[in-house]
């Protein structure tokens, strides 16, 4: 986070005097959050939408005129966006509250001058979303190398290592997946493909790397045609002999990301073009991805317990003592080294999110050294004594997420009823059977139900996909109350899913459970067949809290039932007796 907002000020000034030296002049310069893969989070060589406004939220995008500045952001960063705007020259645009940006664009019809997008910082659907049906004579394409003077210190293009990613652990190999994906471009008339989505091209070549902070990838492009070689557009220089030899088995020319970069650019806004396979395909986990799951979360089950038990005596000490409390920072960099105590431990799957009393009402609060407080219990001193702890982990063998909200003192009746709404929820979704072809938008209401009977709400989705040893949100399915293409998706068996309900209550307290699902197959019957979940996550909820007088028999059997797995699965792998009684306790019958 940028301390002296001062800076931002004088960027916009530079800005608008670029946009006013172009020719022709810029009216309006738009900046999203993307990559030229469309990626979720983005090297820092492309994030000019934070280097420009200081807000550090994941998605987002900013709009520069002569005379406003203008951020766009989801309800998940609203406070957070708030905090960070604050004397910066932008102003906060509420998706779903406030005008979109074409319902902006058409009230200031009058203004001359272009709007300018950068090409390598935009993709087809956002272009439509944002440009189509304006005039083309005043949109301006740009490359975003045309800021370099004015974007000093501009973080230099990622350049890890590549890695194969070794048969027996995905289950398929890359012969296997390029040739169906061969078979379906054969089917649908096409030569070839080009592939710009980091996660696809890393499925399809069964390779992974280290170029964006949590998320495994080679900055790359790949063309597959049917016949001939295959291009995969990266440097050379990063690509291990022994991974070479593999693509060379697999008909692999290299050739540079730039030359990549430019075909993409060429061919990113033309209608023709076959929609890529790989998501749909990917979301299906093969059985030995699914053991891979699996294991991951037995790992990251034993690192979560031993941290739990940590956390309440750490607490009990600091009270005790009146000594330093553990704080939101430490916090997760002690849950981190224990995760890091696993030789399969490969890295943090996301930004562990720590925050503790109001912090936990912002949705993906992240401390900083300026943000951090301490996890000191105290009636009303900070304005709830709940810790909201978002994390996860890449495994050798597998990715994980998980949500727990923690109690540090003595709960308010208030608190206890949110997060017996919460998860009420939580649990209605993971026990669920329903018919195959069911969406996440007929999922969504078995986790808001009780809440809305309360009065409570939740913004973001319910539940989101995860990759295997990739992207900890992956697509094309998600469970979430909006009408959105991922949410009329049907489920079906072998897909990884999220349960993680919330409520937050601004400036006091926020609640989030989350596990991940697999699902599965359930029964076939005379009216069709029926999928169900497992639960993949292992680790207790927080008894401190639930209100047992809000619970439905049913629901307090599935909570038996499911802390006497958590049980049954982790004790064995305990050494230390403290945290075998931590265990032992925290899951005993409700």
């Amino acid at each position: 986070m940028i301390k002296n907002k001062d800076f931002i000020t004088e960027r916009v000034k530079s800005i608008r005097t670029w946009m006013r030296n172009q020719k022709p002049a810029i009216w309006a310069l738009t900046i999203p959050t993307m990559d030229p893969h469309d990626s979720e989070y983005v090297a820092g060589h492309w994030q000019m939408r934070e280097w420009l406004t200081g807000f550090t939220g994941s998605a987002g995008m900013a709009v520069v005129t002569p005379d406003e500045a203008l951020l766009w952001t989801d309800s998940r960063y609203w406070l957070q966006a708030e905090e960070q705007l604050a004397g910066t020259p932008f102003s906060l645009m509420r998706e779903g509250e406030d005008d979109e940006f074409r319902s902006w664009v058409n009230k200031h019809e009058g203004e001359t001058g272009c709007i300018a997008f950068f090409e390598d910082m935009m993709s087809k659907p956002l272009y439509e979303e944002l440009f189509a049906g304006l005039q083309g004579d005043r949109l301006v394409s740009l490359s975003s190398e045309e800021i370099n003077p004015l974007w000093t210190g501009r973080p230099p293009m990622p350049h890890s290592k590549v890695e194969l990613m070794p048969d027996t652990l995905v289950g398929e190999t890359a012969a296997q997946r390029i040739g169906r994906l061969q078979d379906y471009l054969i089917q649908h008339g096409s030569g070839h493909i080009l592939i710009s989505d980091l996660s696809e091209i890393c499925w399809l070549l069964n390779i992974r790397a280290r170029d964006i902070p949590f998320n495994p990838y080679p900055l790359s492009f790949l063309k597959v045609n049917i016949q001939g070689k295959h291009t995969l557009f990266t440097d050379r220089s990063r690509v291990p002999d022994e991974v070479n030899k593999k693509f060379q088995q697999l008909n692999i020319d290299m050739d540079s990301y730039a030359n990549g970069l430019a075909l993409r650019c060429q061919t990113m806004l033309k209608t023709e073009g076959l929609e890529s396979p790989i998501p749909s395909w990917r979301a299906i986990k093969n059985p030995t991805e699914q053991e891979g799951f699996r294991r991951s979360h037995l790992l990251d089950g034993v690192a979560m317990v031993r941290f739990l038990r940590q956390l309440d005596e750490e607490t009990l000490r600091a009270q005790e003592s009146k000594d330093a409390a553990w704080t939101e920072l430490s916090a997760a960099r002690q849950l981190e080294e224990l995760r890091r105590e696993s030789e399969d431990f490969m890295d943090l799957s996301f930004e562990t999110i720590s925050a503790y009393g109001p912090h936990a009402a912002i949705v993906h609060y992240e401390p900083t050294p300026e943000t951090d407080i301490p996890l000191r219990p105290a009636a009303g001193q900070i304005g709830g004594n709940l810790l909201l702890l978002d994390s996860g982990a890449h495994y050798t063998f597998g990715t994980t997420d998980i949500t727990r909200t923690i109690c540090l003192g003595e709960p308010t009746e208030e608190e206890r009823r949110v997060y017996t709404l919460v998860l009420r929820g939580h649990l209605k979704l993971m026990n669920m059977q329903f018919p195959e072809g069911t969406t996440g938008l007929q999922l969504d209401t078995a986790a808001r139900m009780d809440m809305w009977r309360r009065g409570y709400d939740f913004g973001h989705g319910t539940g989101h996909g995860v990759g295997f040893r990739s992207g900890v949100h992956e697509g094309p399915v998600q469970i979430r109350k909006n009408l959105r293409q991922c949410t009329t998706l049907p489920f079906h068996a072998g897909q990884v899913i999220t349960d993680e309900p919330g409520i937050y209550l601004a400036g006091r307290f926020g609640v989030r459970i989350e596990n991940m699902l697999l699902c599965q197959e359930a029964q076939q019957t005379e009216c069709g067949r029926f999928l169900c979940f497992e639960c993949l996550t292992l680790c207790p909820y927080d008894r401190r809290l639930i209100d047992l007088d809000m619970l439905q028999n049913e629901e307090r059997e599935w909570l038996n039932q499911y802390h006497g797995l958590v049980r049954e699965k982790l004790l064995p792998l305990l050494t230390d007796e403290a945290d075998r009684q931590w265990l032992t306790q925290a899951t005993a019958l409700l």
